[in-house]
């Protein structure tokens, strides 16, 4: 690298940083890739890299994707600066345009030094195997009895008998009612009705009920993650990746808080995770594979089943499979089975239970904050447009209704007062409307979407992370506080991680979402294919939120990722990347 051009990159990543400084977004994991971009600048600066391979291509095109998406994501800073005493529409112009130009090149700049460093490199560093281990079950047996004593001494001391927002309490009315709908997937309803159920039949008491449900689902995330040290001890990582991976379990406040609490999120997050440990495990040839395949095979009912978006990520991993991984017919009999059976129950069966499906609006979500973006923002809109909308919502209410960073109040407009039923109706015209509208307002159709999801691809967001009490209900179940001095420090503790900038860093979903895309980018450079396939569900779970997500920065949503991220580092960094049949 020339020394004009190190020192060009180095003034415009440092440009870069000082402007982001006025982002809306978490600075701190700005900072962190800023300083790493940096390190990784002054590490390859003598390396001489091949233009025109294919790999220095590829990274060059995901910089210029990296650097446009960081742009986008800061679009107030360079399109909505605060210039109040400028009246020159040149300069204003001019002026715009070099902030977009700096916050591009130096992001450009960071994400092209990282994946080169990562990518290319020979200074690129990995995780160099170890000296099988004996008796490598103590790897599952020592972090799953401290993981759970963690675990159930908060729970007892502070969270009995388990936390519950209005969608658990919501869950609850349908199983004593009798009156199912998907909207919270019927089959995680139905594992908390067996709980429920054994926990009354056994206790008759609704808290110990719950509790029931609570303590096994403590039990299995704990045994989730054992199980997941575990097989990197069976990929021979080093011990201190097992020691780390473990204390990442025990202590980050999320999976504390989400071990009891009833979301089918959390249960989401584990069936991902495990599902990816299967595939490693019978890509990597460890253990009886008979029984992987079983393993492997229940996971994946789960995964479709219990989150909406589930059998959508779970179609990406089968492609994924049938490009990269022919050779394994076992797995694509099983995926490709799984898939349709998951259809069946999740249409055909329920259809036959009477289990209404989510409504129209909810699928919608960012479509309606577009649309409504318009119109909250006097953008133009057709009078014949503005009248077919007034047949779904009070138009004229939208402005003081909508909100940017959450869908919740434009559909429940819709639900509450408008006509839902129209809307279902005549999705046809409703799809034209949305096409003229775009074709008069393309930026504020990019705002309202860059604003309904950013949350989950760029740095980080200010934004609730986890529930911590139970919502009021008609069926008694309350929260328990049996130690006062337990509970101060657990508030204490989970302060800090919305108010301290370097603990605040642990629950950045972007800057997670940033190592995983970079793990993509090393497991893709390097041909490994089991790296690539392992990472696709996490991908496509983004995916179907920059699709469809109706809140910009939920952390739950995002959870799958938080649960697998030690093994997808393994498998990615591993010094080898062969693939046993």
């Amino acid at each position: 690298m020339k020394k004009s051009t190190f020192c060009i990159s180095i003034i415009l990543t440092v440009l870069c940083a000082l402007l982001l400084l006025n982002s809306r977004a978490l600075f701190e994991p700005y900072l962190i890739a800023l300083l790493f971009a940096v390190w990784c600048l002054f590490t390859i600066r003598n390396e001489q890299f091949d233009k025109k391979s294919k790999a220095y291509r590829i990274i060059t095109a995901a910089s210029v994707i990296g650097a446009a998406f960081i742009a986008l994501a800061n679009y107030s800073l360079w399109l909505h600066p605060d210039l109040p005493d400028v009246r020159g529409v040149l300069f204003v112009r001019i002026y715009k345009l070099a902030l977009l130009m700096i916050i591009f090149a130096g992001s450009f700049t960071s994400c092209n030094s990282i994946l080169k460093f990562i990518c290319l490199s020979s200074k690129s560093f990995s995780f160099e195997k170890v000296k099988e281990r004996d008796r490598a079950l103590r790897f599952f047996l020592v972090p799953f009895v401290i993981i759970t004593a963690v675990y159930v001494t908060i729970w007892l001391c502070c969270y009995y008998p388990g936390l519950m927002s209005l969608d658990s309490v919501d869950q609850l009315t349908q199983i004593f009612t009798g009156k199912y709908s998907n909207h919270q997937p019927f089959y995680h309803t139905m594992i908390l009705s067996f709980f429920v159920r054994i926990g009354l039949a056994l206790f008759n008491d609704m808290n110990a009920a719950v509790a029931t449900y609570t303590l096994f689902q403590i039990i299995f995330m704990s045994a989730t993650f054992s199980f997941i040290v575990y097989n990197m001890a069976k990929l021979q990582m080093p011990l201190w990746t097992e020691i780390l991976s473990s204390v990442w379990f025990a202590v980050m406040p999320f999976h504390i808080m989400f071990s009891f609490t009833v979301w089918k999120d959390v249960y989401f997050g584990a069936f991902t995770a495990l599902m990816i440990v299967f595939l490693i495990r019978l890509m990597h040839g460890i253990g009886h594979r008979w029984i992987n395949l079983v393993c492997f095979a229940l996971t994946g009912p789960f995964i479709c089943l219990i989150r909406s978006n589930g059998l959508f990520s779970y179609i990406f991993v089968l492609l994924a499979v049938l490009l990269l991984a022919r050779g394994h017919k076992e797995i694509i009999f099983i995926m490709l089975a799984t898939v349709a059976a998951s259809f069946v129950m999740k249409h055909t069966v329920l259809s036959n239970l009477g289990v209404t499906q989510p409504d129209t609006v909810e699928s919608l979500s960012i479509p309606l904050q577009q649309v409504a973006r318009v119109i909250a923002d006097d953008g133009y809109m057709e009078e014949s447009d503005i009248e077919l909308l007034s047949n779904i919502i009070d138009v004229r209410a939208i402005k003081d209704n909508y909100d940017p960073d959450i869908s919740d109040p434009i559909k429940n407009m819709i639900r509450d007062f408008g006509n839902e039923d129209f809307l279902s109706e005549n999705m046809g015209e409703y799809g034209m409307l949305y096409l003229r509208t775009l074709i008069h307002n393309p930026v504020r159709y990019v705002e309202a979407w860059v604003d309904s999801t950013c949350g989950y691809w760029n740095s980080g967001y200010n934004y609730w992370v986890w529930f911590w009490d139970v919502e009021d209900n008609e069926y008694g179940v309350v929260r328990t506080v049996s130690s006062e001095g337990v509970l101060r420090m657990m508030d204490e503790y989970l302060w800090l991680f919305y108010n301290n900038p370097v603990f605040r860093i642990f629950t950045a979903i972007g800057l997670y979402v940033w190592i995983i895309l970079i793990a993509f980018a090393k497991s893709v450079s390097t041909s490994n294919k089991c790296g690539i396939i392992v990472t696709v569900p996490i991908l496509a779970i983004l995916l179907s939120l920059l699709i469809s997500s109706p809140v910009y920065a939920e952390f739950r949503y995002m959870y799958a990722l938080f649960t697998s991220l030690p093994i997808l580092l393994s498998i990615t960094f591993l010094n080898t990347t062969e693939d046993k049949p």
